[in-house]
C-alpha cells in the first residue's frame, strides 16, 4: 500500500509540475500565426523552448500593441525570432538561456555618438564644415543602426563593428 501511495505520489508530482524543454539551438518546425508580438514571443517561447528575456518582459503591454507576421516553417530560435521583430525597430539576440530582445546596439551607438556630438561641440579647433561633416557621420551611423533594427530584427556583428570604426575614427581626432 505505501509503495502504491509514494508512486502515485510520484507521478501527481510529474503531472503537475510544467513541461520546459531545453532551448534547441537547431532548426526546427516554428508555426506562429499573425498576431500581437506580444503573445507571439510567448508562443516562440514554447514552441522553442528558449526563455525570452530583455527589455521584452518589463514592457508587455507595449509589446501586445505591436504586430508580428506570421513565422512558418523551419528555423532556429534565433531566425525566427528575427521574422518576429521585422518591422518593429527591436532587436534580437542569443543569449546562454534563450532569446534576448532589447535595443542594446541601437543604445550603444546614441550613447556613444551623445558623447561624441558634446566633444565636437566644445572641440576648439574644429572648423565649421568639420564639425558639420563628423556630426553628419554621427547622425548616418544612428539612422543605419535603427533602420537595420527596423528591417532585419538584429544588427549583425559586422554591422556593430562598422559603427565602432566610424565612431572611433572620429574619437580618434577629437
Amino acid at each position: 500500500m505505501m509503495r502504491r501511495l509514494s508512486t502515485l505520489l510520484v507521478v501527481c508530482t510529474m503531472i503537475a509540475l510544467p513541461a520546459h524543454a531545453a532551448c534547441q539551438r537547431e532548426p526546427q518546425p516554428i508555426e506562429l500565426s499573425a498576431q500581437p508580438l506580444g503573445r507571439a514571443l510567448e508562443q516562440l517561447a514554447v514552441q522553442t523552448g528558449c526563455t525570452v528575456v530583455g527589455e521584452y518582459k518589463g514592457n508587455r503591454a507595449r509589446f501586445s500593441r505591436l504586430h508580428a507576421s506570421s513565422v512558418s516553417g523551419t528555423y532556429r530560435p534565433e531566425e525566427a525570432l528575427w521574422a518576429l521583430l521585422q518591422g518593429t525597430g527591436w532587436e534580437g539576440y542569443t543569449t546562454d538561456q534563450g532569446l534576448e530582445v532589447s535595443k542594446r546596439q541601437q543604445r550603444w551607438v546614441l550613447e556613444q555618438s551623445s558623447d561624441l556630438r558634446a566633444r565636437i561641440e566644445e572641440h576648439p579647433a574644429l572648423s565649421p564644415d568639420t564639425r558639420h561633416a563628423y556630426l553628419e557621420e554621427l547622425d548616418a551611423v544612428e539612422q543605419s543602426a535603427q533602420e537595420l533594427a527596423f528591417e532585419q530584427g538584429f544588427i549583425s556583428a559586422a554591422e556593430q563593428a562598422s559603427y565602432r570604426r566610424s565612431l572611433s575614427g572620429i574619437r580618434g581626432v577629437l
